[in-house]
């Protein structure tokens, strides 16, 4: 063989050999691009050599080893026959590289492919885990006339976590309302069972028509006699939607906000008691509040404070509550207001991988009393009718006879007409309206975010120069404080 010929030859064996290579390693796997790419690298370099020594060595054997290669690549053989690997001289040489080389990415691929099937089964077992944490979300409550008294709203964000969480309201009776907030540790299949025997213990036996505090009790010795490592952090609550009572017991959950007739959000201090199913014995012990129209509690878990961003710092605590003390949050519903609070969460955070995941929960109670009530409706004049149809309730389910408060009705009618003028574009005004337990006197408040600016005392075009002095006349005290948000005109009467 001549040297033209030699250099011809060389160039098949290094093409060759690349191809091997290349088919080995998308054999196993088609979607192992870095095996390939190291493997294609390993074979160049492996046919450079090959076209060095050709250059300068015999051609003795070399139409074998070509031949020997080219079945490899065609799947026909495993192996380089040991006739040709055992050869001595540069033919020899060249074979042993070959199947060294083949062998030792035979063994990465066949170690990508393991990490490959357990990345498949982890994936499985976690979207398993979801489905079964998604079962145990509520399904829509039945349209009774309690209903009407609350709106309740939750959320979950999966994230890149491995917690299993959950949130739940059904009825226990028509008129009592239990809500739970719960995550349990670990994204497994195993967790999440855990957590619905959790769930389906505390549906069962607070229905059975134990207290809060027994049942409790008994869900937490239920899961710790499971002999599992697992346990649950968990909220439980129960609202009474004739008059607003609210019970509620925080075993591990993070501390709820409670925001207090469309005022502020803070923290509800109590305790916190160790989570269902950790200890043995566990003396749990009720809290209990009392909602008024207007009030808000909102619970979250703890993947919610604890977002990171680039550098490390969590969302906090802090940051959670000056979100939900906005203006704008104000004016939302509840599924809105989560939606808010999540979408600020995450974008403090930034990275989806640094997102572990986090449950949102939010109860409003709606249902006013006689003595005290508000309505809330947009800044706008159009709206005016639907105060005037909440006072005149007001005023009737407090016995007051209509020659009594058509005075007032008036009054407030002017007032709100006097903050939509003035109110920021797409906010709130809220009307609430307070009797006196003899009816002699109405106390009206008047909410809305103007700006800090008295729109009695800003008021300069006629109409509203008119509409003031009516307001003044048969008003007999009113005033105006700002607010850090939100402005609010006091308006008093008294009933003759």
């Amino acid at each position: 063989m001549n040297k033209q010929q030699r250099n011809i030859l060389a160039g098949v064996l290094a093409a060759t050999a690349v191809d091997i290579l290349l088919l080995a390693a998308v054999r196993p796997s088609a979607g192992l691009a870095a095996a390939c790419v190291g493997m294609a690298a390993a074979g160049a370099a492996l046919a450079a050599w090959a076209l060095r020594q050709l250059r300068d060595g015999s051609d003795d054997g070399l139409d074998d080893l070509r031949e020997a290669v080219e079945r490899c690549a065609a799947d026909e053989e495993d192996a380089l026959p040991p006739d040709l690997t055992g050869r001595g001289g540069a033919v020899g040489a060249l074979a042993q590289a070959i199947q060294r080389l083949a062998e030792r990415e035979d063994d990465r691929l066949e170690q990508a492919c393991r990490s490959a099937a357990q990345e498949a089964e982890e994936r499985a077992r976690r979207s398993m885990a979801e489905e079964i944490c998604a079962s145990a979300l509520p399904q829509v409550l039945p349209d009774i006339p309690s209903r009407a008294h609350f709106e309740v709203n939750g959320l979950i964000e999966q994230g890149m976590g491995r917690d299993c969480r959950f949130y739940d309201y059904f009825f226990i009776d028509p008129g009592l309302l239990c809500i739970v907030l719960g995550q349990t540790p670990g994204g497994g299949v195993a967790e999440a069972l855990f957590m619905v025997i959790a769930q389906t213990t505390i549906r069962s036996r607070l229905r059975q028509g134990r207290s809060l505090e027994e049942t409790m009790a008994d869900v937490n010795t239920q899961l710790y006699d499971l002999g599992s490592q697992f346990s649950l952090n968990a909220l439980v609550a129960t609202l009474s939607t004739a008059d607003g009572r609210f019970t509620y017991v925080n075993a591990g959950q993070q501390q709820p906000l409670l925001m207090r007739n469309e005022d502020r959000y803070e923290w509800l201090e109590a305790p916190v008691y160790a989570p269902l199913g950790m200890n043995e014995n566990v003396s749990y012990r009720s809290q209990e509040l009392r909602f008024k129209q207007g009030d808000r509690i909102f619970l979250h878990t703890a993947g919610l404070p604890d977002l990171p961003d680039r550098t490390g710092e969590a969302y906090g605590g802090q940051r959670l509550r000056a979100d939900l003390n906005t203006s704008r949050s104000k004016n939302l519903d509840g599924g809105g207001l989560l939606r808010f609070v999540a979408d600020h969460a995450l974008a403090h955070c930034g990275s989806g991988r640094d997102n572990g995941g986090f449950a949102l929960l939010t109860l409003l109670f709606c249902k006013g009393d006689k003595e005290l009530a508000h309505c809330d409706v947009p800044a706008r004049p159009e709206y005016a009718g639907e105060v005037t149809a909440f006072l005149k309730k007001q005023f009737e389910d407090n016995g007051i006879d209509k020659r009594h408060y058509a005075r007032e009705a008036v009054v407030v009618d002017e007032v709100f007409a006097l903050c939509c003028r003035r109110a920021e574009p797409d906010s709130h005004v809220m009307v609430e309206c307070g009797v006196a337990p003899d009816a002699q006197m109405v106390n009206i408040r008047v909410t809305a975010v103007l700006g800090g600016v008295d729109p009695m005392e800003s008021a300069d075009a006629e109409p509203a120069e008119n509409a003031v002095s009516f307001i003044r006349d048969n008003a007999d005290y009113i005033t105006f404080k700002p607010g850090e948000e939100r402005d609010t005109i006091t308006i008093v009467c008294f009933l003759s």
